[in-house]
Formats: C-alpha cells, sequence, structure tokens
C-alpha cells in the first residue's frame, strides 16, 4: 500500500482503507508507505488505528483556506495531533515507511518503522508531515533542517519495491496499490516492475473538486462516505473472481484505460509536487537512502 500526501484528501484515503479491508485481511498487507499526511493514514492502518484517526478527521469543522491555515500554523494543530495520534501503547504490525527531505540539498532519506512504539519516532513523524506553511517552527533530525518528505517523494512507491521484499513476509508482492492525487502521474515513467500496480486517483471519488480546504464535519462525512463507496467498486472487481497475477494485472490495465481519458482532462494541485519531485530525485542516493529506526 502506497498514501500520498494531502491533507485535503486524507479522507478519502480513509474511506477506501475500509472498504479494501472487507475484501482482504490485514495481515495480507505486507509493507505500507506513505508521505506527508498519507504517514498518518498508513500508521493508523499498520497500527490498526483507522477509527481513531477518521474520528480525529471528523472532529475537524474547518469550513475555510484562513481558518485552516490559522488552526493549523499558529494553533499548531498538525504538531498536536501527532502527539496525540502517537501512543506508547501502538505496535506497527505491518513495516512502514516515509521519507524526509533534507535542505539545503534536497537529499532524502526513507526511514522504517515495525514493532513497538519508541519515543523517538515522534521527531521523525514531525519532520516528515512538516512542510514551511503548515509549521512555525522547523524540525532538525541528524544536525540537518528537515521538512516534509513530499517535497521530494509524494507518491513513496521507491521504497516499496527498493527495500520493502526484504520486510514482507514470504519476499514477494501480489499487488501493489497506490492511493494518489495527481490526476497526471504515471509509474510507468519513473519505475518497470513485473508486479500488478493499481494506480488511482483519489480525486475521482468527488469528480475533481477542487475543495482543498474544505473540512466542515458534513464535507468530512461526504469525503470518507465517496471513498469508500469508490473502494468497494474497484476491490469488487479486483478481488470477487480469479486472483492470479495474470487476472490481476489485467485488472488493472483495465481500470486504469477506463480512468485515464477523464484524468487527462484534469489536473491537481499535486501536479505541481510531482515535478518538485523530479528534481528532488535526483539527490536520492539509492545505495543508502533507508534506514531501519527498529
Amino acid at each position: 500500500m502506497v498514501y500520498s500526501g494531502g491533507i485535503s484528501k486524507g479522507a478519502y484515503q480513509i474511506g477506501f482503507t475500509r472498504a479494501l479491508l472487507r475484501y482482504i485481511d490485514i495481515s495480507e498487507i505486507k509493507v505500507v508507505t506513505g508521505a506527508s499526511i498519507g504517514l498518518f493514514c498508513a500508521y493508523a492502518l499498520s497500527t490498526g488505528k483507522l477509527d481513531v484517526l477518521e474520528c480525529a478527521y471528523r472532529k475537524l469543522d474547518l469550513s475555510g483556506g484562513f481558518e485552516l491555515f490559522y488552526k493549523v500554523f499558529f494553533r499548531k494543530l498538525l504538531w498536536k495531533s501527532i502527539s496525540a495520534f502517537l501512543s506508547p501503547a501502538d505496535t506497527l504490525e505491518i513495516p512502514l515507511a516515509f521519507p524526509v527531505c533534507y535542505v539545503p540539498i534536497c537529499t532524502v532519506r526513507y526511514y522504517w518503522l515495525l514493532g513497538r512504539y519508541n519515543a523517538c519516532w515522534e521527531k521523525y513523524f514531525r519532520a516528515a508531515v512538516n512542510f514551511p506553511f503548515l509549521c512555525l517552527f522547523p524540525t532538525f533530525l541528524e544536525r540537518r533542517f528537515a521538512l516534509d518528505g513530499g517535497a521530494v517523494d509524494n507518491i513513496p512507491l521507491f521504497p516499496l519495491l527498493k527495500e520493502g521484499k526484504k520486510y514482507a513476509p514470504n519476499g514477494d508482492f501480489d499487488l501493489l496499490i497506490v492511493l494518489h492525487f495527481d490526476a497526471r502521474y504515471d509509474y510507468r515513467s519513473e519505475f518497470e516492475t513485473d508486479i500488478p500496480v493499481l494506480e488511482l486517483d483519489l480525486g475521482i471519488c468527488n469528480d475533481f473538486k477542487k475543495n482543498h480546504y474544505d473540512f466542515s464535519n458534513a464535507y468530512v462525512a461526504e469525503m470518507i462516505e465517496k471513498g469508500e463507496k469508490y473502494g468497494e467498486a474497484i476491490c469488487e472487481r479486483l478481488f470477487s473472481g480469479d486472483v492470479s497475477r495474470e487476472a490481476l494485472q489485467r485488472t488493472v490495465d483495465e481500470i486504469f484505460m477506463e480512468e485515464h481519458a477523464e484524468r487527462q482532462k484534469n489536473i491537481s494541485v499535486d501536479h505541481f509536487f510531482s515535478l518538485l519531485n523530479k528534481v528532488g530525485k535526483l539527490f536520492r542516493n539509492e545505495t543508502a537512502c533507508n534506514k531501519k529506526l527498529f
């Protein structure tokens, strides 16, 4: 599983994940990655705290961009949410990776979490979601200035393909599911793999509406519901019949072609981050960018 960043879209990811867990057992999810706010969904899936994350989203009730900025930037909503969400009682059952960007040279490092909670995780979590316009104070890791990993890899498929099999039971994947919000994204421009990759722009759930700053109770509920409905339709096609690798690849290709034309008519703000990522990835040292925190 791969969760992209995007604070305004996490509710869709929650809904989709709920639908997915009705079709597969959580033990079948071998590795999960998340960038920026997508890290919350990845962590919730690995620790079994999807209900806690959904409840936090439903309690936001922020209906405008200025109100959202004030609460996140000046009232430290994001950092307070991290402190409330991570708990010493947590145990990560699924290996989890996330990117952090280091500046002034935009180098990237992917950190892996697994097992019992470690108090040091919170500072890495804070850095991983710390865009300058989201947090009042900068973060420092390993004696360097660190910020949101979405700046260099907002759709972190790379660590899963590069290191994921090392941590996955049986060492192989049957299907990679990528939930993102860039209508123009195509993993094939960056990666070659014989594993079926279902990459979905969840913006299609609401016909690519641009309500990036609406976190009213009603709209959050609508996002979760639409994400779940879309996930139900996708999972029904994927898992209700033949689930061999060949059959999964055919279904993945069919879904992509059905949605491709509609996606090409739209462009999201996340595409800008994808363009920035192309620059950031030039500084990725593939032999030394993965590090365990367990």
